[in-house]
């Protein structure tokens, strides 16, 4: 087959395009410091690229998660907290009271600051963080006890992720924590029966709330023992987010970002085949550099 002129001036022209479409993105590369930009530059880091950032969007949702569930942990803490000082001190007023040498009027006394104690325990029983009640299950849109320590919260627990497909508890059931269901004690109905019995001076009944207030210390222990396990969940989910998001992070970077050095290099090689390409055509229609452009 004779080789004409104008299959070498194709051939030339299709060579001049190629060398100037690597000018180009070598030139993009080298300006932009980016190597993929589109699934075209490199299919194989793209899909990589994409994994990443998809793996980056459920981490950032789990630290979030986690950091907010933490917070509200620690409220929860705090009033549990403030919740078993309340019984402490109910208790040394029933373990005092009831010693036969205290008169009526001095139990009347008692019995007005243990009244004080239940509306403390209420109280705290309604903390809300963000206007959601921390204590009533998953009905948290209203405060789960009402002024006379009855309950209207549900007995479900609520979840939050801590790592991909693994959840960890994120709230406290206060029926369990202060009502007793199960087989404890019911923490309001015991000072409600302590405040009646100062009032009417009954020895007896004082001493008969010891053991239930002894139990419902030993429910709300229970239930800060599993607070501060989720807490210590929560905190080791934001710190392996954390570490695993800067890792991908770093991957991500790996894949996408063109080595300053290497752009460079290869800009200055790209324009160097391309002045070769366009010489070489020149040349073989005997034309200057110039003219070809």
């Amino acid at each position: 087959m004779r080789v004409t002129d104008r299959m070498l001036y194709d051939m030339a022209n299709t060579n001049a395009v190629a060398a100037r479409d690597k000018v180009l993105t070598a030139s993009d590369q080298a300006s932009t410091g980016m190597r993929v930009t589109h699934p075209g530059d490199d299919p194989s880091s793209a899909g990589l690229i994409i994994k990443g950032r998809t793996t980056l969007s459920q981490l950032d949702a789990i630290n979030q998660g986690a950091a907010r569930t933490n917070d509200e942990m620690g409220v929860a803490d705090s009033a549990l907290q403030q919740l078993s000082d309340v019984v402490a001190r109910a208790r040394e007023l029933s373990v005092q009271m009831s010693n036969d040498s205290y008169s009526g009027v001095e139990r009347k006394n008692a019995a007005a600051e243990v009244d004080t104690l239940f509306r403390q325990a209420v109280s705290l029983m309604n903390t809300a963080v963000n206007g959601r009640y921390i204590f009533g299950g998953t009905k948290d849109s209203q405060p789960p006890f009402d002024a006379a320590g009855n309950y209207s919260g549900d007995t479900n627990v609520r979840q939050v992720e801590v790592a991909p497909g693994v959840a960890e508890d994120a709230s406290v059931r206060a029926d369990v924590a202060v009502k007793g269901v199960g087989g404890g004690a019911d923490l309001f109905a015991t000072l409600t029966s302590l405040s009646t019995a100062l009032t009417t001076n009954d020895s007896n009944g004082i001493r008969g709330t010891l053991d239930n207030l002894d139990a419902a210390t030993h429910q709300i222990s229970n239930s800060l023992a599993k607070v501060g396990a989720s807490m210590d969940a929560f905190q080791t989910a934001q710190n392996v987010s954390a570490a695993i998001k800067l890792n991908t992070t770093a991957s991500v970077a790996h894949e996408q970002e063109a080595d300053a050095f290497d752009s460079s290099t290869q800009l200055a090689l790209a324009n160097h085949a391309l002045d070769a390409t366009l010489t070489a055509a020149a040349a073989s229609f005997r034309m200057s550099l110039l003219d070809k452009l």
